[in-house]
């Protein structure tokens, strides 16, 4: 069997010069760039732009990655854009792209940014257990082809955020919302972000992670806490890269939620003994000990227990969003990003979560940009925790 072939090398700040070269290298380990990117095509680049962070918060993908990526695509005579769709735009897009960097660096670069929004969407079919059709950005449409430029971070939900959860950012604004209620558990988000991942995956021509500065323990944003991966890695197969990832930050990649789906749709190479390995020492990077979320947990209790028992033992498994009212400003965003409805407002004008009708989506401590969102696990779960640590 023909191996699949992960690229990865050392970086260790953003310096504009450096990142350039290192990604240029790891990409030149891929195959010849010209046969890769074609000319006179449209390239759409696709950054993690969650909401309105700055490169040093290590939430979003940096700007002199998404930099060296528009001078590499203009270079082989391509037209490059770049879009996304961030979580959180109560102060508008222009203010996402303004605290991420990629408006100055746009503008130096003269490449043009797309908000997903505006550009419309087109309903597709999909094959999901609870959805029959979703709307995706028409940008996907419009290009030729797709180049991804996630974050490496650990994610509340999901365990992991990087190349294939990526792409959940083609959905366009609220939408995302209202997919989370219809695909609540880990598992039916997995089949979603695994059919959003099939209907494009012949337009991608590489996926390329940022993972210099990424995130460990609560992530995808300000509960996550910073982290020196120092690392800069890429394939031409997504969810080879996920599994890749996966297995040196200390998931069980075969056992990860995230990949089963991908796995029994034969979407990717989900084997470690079917990669080629390219690039710089493996100890080099520093994947040691990395805090992992802390619902790690409940992405087993699916596969261990049958539905009944899920639903038995489900009121003694739980982790959910717990408001920190100290913190709270009551901007009141996590009423808006909330699926289920959980969130109301008190008479105080503070959010206060009913937790039976929570399910557990991390929507709102996700988007929270006051880090007013913390997780609160059950008795059972901190047992378990406490008892790995030993």
């Amino acid at each position: 069997m023909l191996k699949t072939i992960v690229s990865a090398y050392y970086c260790n700040d953003y310096s504009k010069d450096k990142i350039y070269n290192v990604v240029n290298n790891a990409l030149k380990s891929l195959g010849v760039l010209s046969d890769i990117i074609k000319p006179n095509t449209k390239i759409l680049i696709k950054p993690n732009l969650l909401s309105a962070y700055t490169p040093e918060q290590a939430i979003t993908t940096h700007p002199e990655i998404v930099r060296a990526i528009v001078k590499i695509v203009k270079k082989a005579k391509a037209i490059p854009v770049i879009g996304d769709s961030p979580g959180n735009i109560l102060n508008g897009i222009k203010h996402v792209w303004e605290k991420t960097g990629m408006l100055q660096m746009a503008k130096e670069e003269n490449v043009e940014l797309i908000n997903f929004e505006n550009v419309g969407s087109a309903e597709v079919s999909i094959q999901h257990p609870t959805i029959n059709q979703i709307h995706v950005t028409k940008a996907l449409i419009d290009c030729d082809a797709i180049i991804n430029l996630p974050k490496l971070k650990t994610h509340t939900l999901m365990g992991f955020s990087c190349g294939i959860k990526n792409f959940y950012g083609c959905i366009p604004g609220a939408r995302k919302i209202e997919y989370h209620k219809l695909a609540p558990t880990p598992e039916d988000f997995a089949y979603l972000l695994s059919e959003i991942y099939r209907m494009i995956k012949e337009k991608i021509l590489f996926t390329l992670v940022d993972g210099v500065v990424g995130l460990e323990g609560n992530g995808p944003s300000l509960s996550g806490e910073k982290r020196n991966f120092n690392i800069i890695a890429t394939s031409r197969d997504t969810v080879t890269l996920d599994t890749f990832l996966l297995s040196h930050m200390g998931f069980k990649s075969q056992d990860n939620i995230l990949l089963k789906p991908l796995r029994e749709k034969n979407l990717g190479n989900t084997n470690l003994k079917n990669i080629l390995y390219i690039g710089d020492n493996i100890n080099g990077f520093d994947f040691s000990n990395v805090k992992l979320p802390i619902t790690k947990i409940l992405n087993f209790l699916p596969r261990r227990f049958t539905r009944f028992a899920a639903k038995l033992f489900g009121k003694l498994f739980w982790v959910s969003p717990f408001i920190m009212e100290e913190k709270c400003i009551g901007c009141l965003q996590c009423v808006r990003s909330c699926p289920a409805k959980a969130i109301t407002v008190s008479e105080n004008k503070k959010p206060v979560i009913n937790r039976g009708k929570c399910i557990s989506c991390f929507c709102c401590h996700e988007l929270c940009s006051h880090k007013a969102i913390d997780t609160k696990e059950s008795f059972l779960i901190s047992f378990f925790i406490k008892n790995e640590k030993k």
